[in-house]
């Protein structure tokens, strides 16, 4: 049982990431960008070849080894050099893969904020919304399951988390990768001690087992591992996570979980294939969906698009974090007291007032604009009391000047029907105000209408972490932020949601704060090879559909009347009563149907009764809301406000025979699919959904399934650079590639004498290129991947590492030879809201270190189409050129 427990706790956990929702879009250009490579490779060692045999190979090319890497999970190395790309790499018979070190950084961190009856506001917690409350009620607590969490660190000080670090010890392991000054590019200096600096790890281990007077995580009696993998500086690197879910493998882990990530969309990255291999023996590694929500569909991040990870996507909580205040009800001589929650200016002290009554200014609810008008001349006097005010109509402020006018000290305004809103004192008005509950606000009022009085307690409570719940109307629904899937090969991403905005944690220096986001070997013994990826099917099957809605920033959520689709959320919002205590477990591949031209109709689902009796299944499809991936223009896809729902529904034969299945017997349920007709395969439809299996007792299990019924290749191919790009912005007068297409390489900052590429893609790509050629070139001489000094290569062009952030380059202050080789490899899409292209240039290098010689060259510069074979020269969109002119110049 702490098994199934652990893995929703990681899965909570991962959720929450560092980007708070609602406050515009993103685009990290250091993590999303192409250009955020190095010169560093992981080179995984052929199956059957020795690894210090290739060591000494690759060290004889003037490259270092930066890490080995023996492990039964994955053999290999990090290199760094000058002199090599993935090609030359690849080529070395030791060699079975190639990848590219990618970089990684955290976004900012973004702290949000440090009823009678049915008014009460209970201790702050997310439990009640996954089932998690009734576990804990059933003394559920994790006891004896290790969970390693990949991140920042923990502050193990913090008295929730234990109060110290080793065995015996809450946070009883764990190792820092980098050290405290580690950026994702300088020298690592690791050492034993995982302490935490930036607060995230720390956030994300109290979600999984804090534990204090008022504060529960998922499992509080849970072990914590803590793998240090980010510096003080937010950049960590790919062969440091690699390395570190390694590590959090061999020392023991339960659960490995991170809340890490970078726009990817592909299963075969190294880290994901890594993250893959340790679920196959035993381990469920959980990584968050990310929080590039606003960028819309087929976004997916790098780890968690891992094949048999566990992707998270989040949820909007219905009871963000507040702080507690107490109010006196008095009616016929009846008097009881109540917590209730507020929210006081992110900019002021907490309210510490006592005795006041609280005093409407109207009985009426439903006012639309209350105290937005001066008030009457027979308002009484309002500065010994709490004047209630409602929400709406006018600012805070104007309510606040409208009330001052009569003496107020003090305003409360309760809430209307929308989500609550952050308050920011004013320094010019002397009265304080505060936010409550739109219930407490009607209990007050009813209770003063009736005759009664209300009396206010904001004396401050013993502990200042102490929060409570605050509704929020608008909860319940897939979190703007949480990143869309699925994979650029139509894979299904994300599996499943949960909570992950407004979470109220732990945080460094023994304090507490509210962020927002998209997280043993004695178990492997236990359950052996296959235990976690059954594990995991069973998590995702027990996803409850979540409705598709979108947020308005000053209103309720539109309720679109469909789900929403797999693409956002998986099967759904997780629920961990029915992880345990459901007595039918599902074994299945994800229903991932593909495109129309390579569709896969024909899937399966083993069904296993684990009761006493035999039981009954029947078999229903609940489709998602369709969607036209496509965006505005013909260009690129959608964003997330381009998306609005369609029907979109397959055909599917169900079992149709009554179906029984005998007590701790498996039985097969064969679905058979018919991708749906649409009128317009341009506009990109995808169609999603669940297959819903009901037992005779009730359960519902959930196995979703994802299409596109359009012909992708057909609808990429010659697509994949949209129309305009690549283009060339170069020389003194920025010109493009036909008018400029002879260069000397003179970097000066008024010559610009360079090829200075920009570049947008419409989908994600394996592999883009850029190779040289000499003049007589064909293309009917391709050959994947090219050989220099064969059929006319030349060589891969580099590209200036301050290509991504300068629009000049500038040799009084960047090094010329600060350059990174092509091919990249795994390039998300260019999104459609910042249309931000990724620029390269080229200023002579090659990637063997060499400097191109003056001549004639053809140049190609191409990217790979999806489902496609990089040997065939069909498979690429290339970039129509001239013929280059290289002149004499000095390196």
């Amino acid at each position: 049982m702490r098994f199934d427990l652990l893995i929703w706790a990681a899965a909570l956990g991962l959720t929450n990431a560092l980007t708070t929702p609602g406050n515009g879009r993103r685009r990290d250009e250091d993590q999303s960008s192409a250009l955020s490579g190095t010169k560093k490779f992981i080179v995984e060692v052929e199956q059957g070849a020795q690894l210090t045999d290739l060591s000494r190979k690759i060290e004889a090319t003037g490259a270092t080894i930066l890490k080995s890497f023996n492990s039964e999970i994955f053999s290999g190395l990090s290199v760094e050099s000058g002199s090599d790309n993935l090609d030359t790499l690849q080529s070395l018979r030791e060699v079975s893969q190639a990848w590219p070190v990618k970089t990684y950084k955290l976004a900012p961190l973004t702290p949000q904020a440090s009823f009678s009856d049915d008014a009460t506001a209970q201790n702050w917690t997310i439990h009640y919304s996954t089932g998690v409350d009734k576990l804990h009620e059933a003394g559920v607590f994790g006891k004896g399951a290790k969970v390693a969490v990949i991140d920042s660190g923990v502050d193990y000080r913090h008295p929730a988390l234990g109060g110290g670090f080793g065995p015996g010890f809450k946070v009883s392991g764990g190792y820092d990768l980098v050290g405290e000054d580690y950026d994702g590019s300088n020298e690592k200096v690791p050492d034993d001690d995982p302490l935490d600096s930036l607060g995230h790890g720390t956030h994300v281990a109290g979600i999984i087992a804090g534990k204090s007077e008022f504060y529960a995580g998922v499992a509080p009696e849970a072990e914590i591992l803590a793998f240090k993998v980010f510096g003080a500086f937010e950049g960590t690197d790919e062969d440091t996570l690699i390395d570190a879910t390694i590590m959090a493998y061999e020392s023991g882990a339960d659960i490995i979980t991170a809340s890490i990530g970078r726009a990817a969309g592909f299963s075969d990255g190294p880290w994901a294939t890594v993250a893959s291999r340790i679920v196959e023996q035993g381990v469920v590694v959980t990584i968050a969906a990310g929080n590039d929500g606003d960028e819309g569909p087929f976004y997916a991040s790098s780890g968690s698009s891992g094949k048999e990870v566990l992707a998270v996507a989040s949820v909007d909580t219905s009871r963000v974090p507040a702080k507690p205040w107490h109010a006196t009800f008095s009616l016929e001589g009846v008097s009881n007291t109540t917590q209730l929650a507020y929210i006081s200016p992110v900019n002021r002290p907490l309210w510490n007032v006592t005795g006041l009554p609280i005093v409407p200014l109207s009985f009426d609810t439903k006012a639309s604009a209350e105290a937005c008008n001066a008030l009457p001349d027979t308002t009484p006097d309002l500065s010994n009391v709490i004047v209630l005010v409602r929400r709406g109509g006018c600012t805070q402020y104007v309510k606040q000047t409208n009330v001052e006018k009569f003496g107020a000290q003090y305003m409360l305004i309760y809430n209307d029907d929308y989500r609550p809103f952050e308050l920011v004192a004013n320094s010019a008005y002397k009265s304080q105000m505060a936010l409550i509950d739109a219930k407490a606000g009607a209990a007050i009022i009813e209770t003063v209408k009736a005759g009664g009085n209300v009396t206010a307690d904001f004396t401050n409570p013993a502990d200042p972490n102490w929060a409570v719940g605050f509704f929020d109307a608008t909860g319940g629904i897939p979190s703007q932020y949480s990143s869309w899937g699925g994979t650029y090969e139509l894979e299904i991403k994300p599996d499943i949601a949960a909570p992950g905005a407004s979470i109220y944690s732990t945080y460094l220096d023994k304090t507490w704060k509210v962020l927002s986001g998209t997280s043993k070997h004695g178990g492997r013994l236990v359950h052996g090879k296959g235990f976690a990826k059954d594990l995991s099917r069973r998590i995702i099957s027990c996803g409850e559909s979540l409705p598709w809605q979108a947020i308005e920033p000053q209103a309720l959520p539109t309720d679109f009347g469909f789900f929403a689709p797999v693409a956002q959320v998986g099967t759904g919002l997780i629920n961990a009563t029915k992880l345990l205590e459901s007595k039918t477990s599902l074994s299945f591949e994800k229903i991932a149907l593909n495109d129309t031209r390579s569709f896969s109709g024909s899937h399966e689902v083993d069904i296993t009764n684990n009761g006493a009796d035999p039981m009954g299944y029947t078999f229903a499809v609940e489709p998602a809301g369709g969607f036209n991936a496509q965006g505005r223009t013909a260009q690129l896809l959608a964003d997330v406000l381009d998306l609005k729902p369609i029907e979109l529904v397959p055909e599917v034969a169900l079992p149709t025979d009554t179906f029984i299945v005998n007590p701790g017997e498996t039985r097969t349920a064969e679905f058979s699919f018919k991708y749906p007709q649409v009128d317009d395969e341009s506009k990109l439809p995808i169609y999603s959904g669940n297959v819903i299996i009901t037992s005779g007792n009730g359960d519902t299990l959930s196995v979703p399934y994802l299409g596109a019924a359009f012909d992708l290749k057909a609808q990429i191919t010659e697509k994949m650079f949209p129309d305009g790009y690549p283009l060339q912005r170069s020389g003194p007068n920025s010109l493009g590639i036909d008018a400029y297409h002879t260069y000397a390489f003179n970097t000066s900052r008024a010559a610009q004498d360079f090829p200075k590429v920009h570049v947008q893609l419409k989908w994600g790509t394996k592999e883009l290129r850029w190779d040289i050629f000499d003049d007589k070139y064909e293309e009917s001489q391709w050959k994947y991947p090219p050989v220099v000094g064969q059929d006319g290569y030349i060589g891969s062009a580099t590209y200036s590492t301050y290509s991504v952030g300068a629009s000049t380059f500038d040799p009084a202050t960047m090094d010329r030879d600060k350059v990174l080789p092509f091919p990249i490899r795994g390039i998300e899409r260019t999104t459609s809201w910042s249309e931000l292209t990724d620029r390269f240039w080229w200023l002579g290098k090659l990637a063997n270190g060499s400097y191109i010689a003056a001549g004639n060259y053809t140049m190609r510069f191409a990217t790979l189409h999806p489902f496609s074979e990089p040997s065939e020269s069909g498979s690429w969109d290339i970039w129509k050129t001239p013929q280059i002119t290289i002149l004499p110049y000095a390196p």
